[in-house]
């Protein structure tokens, strides 16, 4: 059990079934009782899902949480960030899904290393709710040039805003960073 709400009435529950590493149950419960309130992640999601890359942010009144994972679906040799918002509607939360069209890093690769570039991972994160109500998340892109063997991270923050219905829309978008490692 981790990500406690501030109010202490909730929390994040992850279960990892003995013979399957790969598939747990991440659930967002009641702390003291224990009760499913809301299934994050089912064990039986196709994804391969590694539960020490999850995080569960809270708003200050405990009504919003945003709930970031890292997933590698099967198949696939790069891997995906992703987050889910969930709003209290009284007697449980409901998931909000993000719009579709996020924006992304725009990586600056030295001249003439960009042509031969291959991705290996990226995706949202969420990292914190704003008083106004808003959530601000990051967005990464990861690719490795091949011109030059060097990996470069673009790293871009923007805020999402939501309307009365809690329909999610990006408001703010901030200014790409390139880390580069050798």
């Amino acid at each position: 059990i981790k990500y406690p709400s501030p109010d202490g009435r909730f929390a994040l529950r992850i279960t990892q079934p003995k013979d399957d590493e790969y598939h747990p149950m991440v659930e967002l419960i009641e702390k003291d009782s224990g009760k499913l309130i809301l299934m994050l992640h089912d064990g039986s999601d196709t994804d391969l899902f590694d539960p020490s890359e999850c995080v569960l942010v809270w708003s200050a009144d405990s009504k919003r949480a945003a709930y970031g994972f890292r997933a590698n679906p099967p198949g696939a040799r790069v891997e995906e960030r992703s987050a889910l918002i969930c709003f209290w509607n009284g007697s449980g939360f409901d998931k909000v899904f993000l719009p579709e069209n996020l924006p992304s890093p725009r990586i600056k690769f030295p001249k003439g290393k960009e042509g031969n570039v291959k991705p290996y991972g990226g995706g949202v994160t969420p990292l914190r709710w704003l008083k106004s109500g808003e959530l601000e998340l990051s967005s990464e892109d990861m690719m490795l040039s091949r011109d030059d063997g060097k990996s470069y991270t673009g790293l871009l923050r923007f805020t999402i805003s939501f309307d009365a219905q809690h329909k999610a829309s990006v408001k703010t978008v901030g200014k790409t960073k390139t880390e580069v490692e050798e």
